[in-house]
C-alpha cells in the first residue's frame, strides 16, 4: 500500500482537482465524503481501480492508496494503478516522505 505524506492540510476537492490534472482524461477521479472519512476512487478501465484515503493531522495530510478488487485483481491493482496514483500525488501535491 503506497503512502504519501504532505506537510500541509490538503482538502478533498484540491486533491481531486490535482489528480484529475495529473492523470488526464484516461482516469476517472471521484471524491467520496462520509462524515470525517474522505476517500477518492480512481479508475482506469473496468477493473483497474484504487481507493485513496485522506487523513489530516493538524497541518499535514497522509494519502494511503489501496488497489481495488479481489485476490489477483487487487494484487495487480496494487502493483499498477495504486503506484501510478501515488506517484501522481507526489508529483502534483508534493510529499515529505513515503512508503
Amino acid at each position: 500500500m503506497p503512502t504519501t505524506r504532505v506537510n500541509r492540510a490538503v482538502t478533498l476537492n484540491e486533491a481531486v482537482d490535482r489528480l484529475r490534472e495529473q492523470l488526464g482524461s484516461q482516469y476517472t477521479v471521484t471524491p467520496h465524503a462520509n462524515g470525517s472519512r474522505e476517500t477518492i476512487r480512481v479508475q482506469r478501465a473496468g477493473v483497474a481501480f484504487c481507493t485513496v484515503h485522506l487523513a489530516r493531522d493538524g497541518q499535514s495530510t497522509t494519502f494511503r492508496v489501496h488497489g481495488g478488487g479481489v485476490l489477483l485483481g487487487r494484487l495487480a491493482n496494487e502493483l499498477l494503478i495504486a503506484r501510478t496514483v501515488s506517484r501522481a500525488i507526489k508529483d502534483s501535491i508534493g510529499s515529505s516522505g513515503s512508503n
